[in-house]
């Protein structure tokens, strides 16, 4: 049986083990290890500083072991830490050349475009506007007083950065959740709401049918949408959720989606 250990974000987690420098907030390190096996599914880790080290003497021993300082953490941060040091062949700053046309104001701009939305709920059409029970807005909508949603984002990880790509999308509330969420809605201690159970009810472009995804909306601070997090399952998106997703494959959103782009 795996040994846990209790993180303040992740809760009761398996135990993993990474060299001092991919503790923190720092990117690009580098991300070292052997292949993970289901025995092991968390083995140690260890920077490209660190990796310099091991195959100057061919591996870790007693020796090579006094070079380096290993910390304890959970698995939860051990992928957070994986995600922002592995080094994709394509990196973030290789877009920075990347121009593109913003639709809603019809400029060029230039470098990644991280943010894509969608301003109803699939299951909105033109036909509910004005109908008794039935609204949208900016922020939450109502469908036949049966459907009830509220508007968030999904965040990718961006693999070997800090940043994420950005899903703004609508998931559905059961009646009493979303009742207790609007009851809240301009408190400024909402935050402290516990996740809601919630469906993925957008269908994203560019992936296999993305409604009804298994998720869980966390209420943020007052001005803020909720974040909604995905559950472990191998729908694409959930894959990129959980592992991250490259610059590459940004790029080849942006270059899907966006109504023109050049290469500059």
């Amino acid at each position: 049986m795996s040994e846990e250990v209790h993180c303040d974000t992740h809760g009761e987690s398996e135990k993993a083990y990474v060299c001092s420098h991919l503790l923190g907030e720092g990117t690009g390190l580098g991300f070292n290890r052997d292949d993970p096996t289901a025995d092991n599914p968390f083995p140690d880790a260890w920077c490209d500083n660190c990796e310099i080290i091991r195959a100057a003497h061919g591996s870790w021993n007693s020796r090579s072991e006094k070079l380096r300082s290993v910390s304890l953490l959970c698995s939860g941060c051990y992928e957070r830490a994986r995600i922002r040091n592995e080094r994709p062949t394509v990196t973030l700053a290789d877009l920075e050349s990347l121009r593109w046309k913003c639709s809603d104001c019809d400029e060029w701009h230039s470098g990644p475009c991280l943010d894509f939305g969608f301003s109803a709920p699939a299951y909105w059409h033109s036909d509910l506007v004005g109908q008794e029970g039935s609204f949208l807005n900016a922020d939450v909508c109502v469908i036949e007083d049966r459907n009830f949603f509220v508007r968030g984002l999904i965040h990718l990880p961006i693999l070997g950065t800090g940043e994420s790509f950005r899903w703004g999308v609508w998931g559905s509330l059961s009646r009493d959740n979303f009742k207790m969420m609007t009851e809240k809605w301009d408190d400024a201690g909402r935050s402290e709401l516990p996740p809601m159970f919630s469906w993925l009810s957008t269908q994203l472009p560019e992936y296999p049918d993305t409604r009804s995804l298994k998720m869980y909306a966390h209420i943020q601070e007052c001005g803020e949408r909720p974040h909604f997090r995905l559950e472990r399952c191998d729908h694409p998106l959930a894959v990129e959720y959980h592992q991250g997703i490259t610059p590459e494959r940004v790029r080849e959103l942006m270059q899907k989606l966006l109504r023109e782009t050049d290469p500059a």
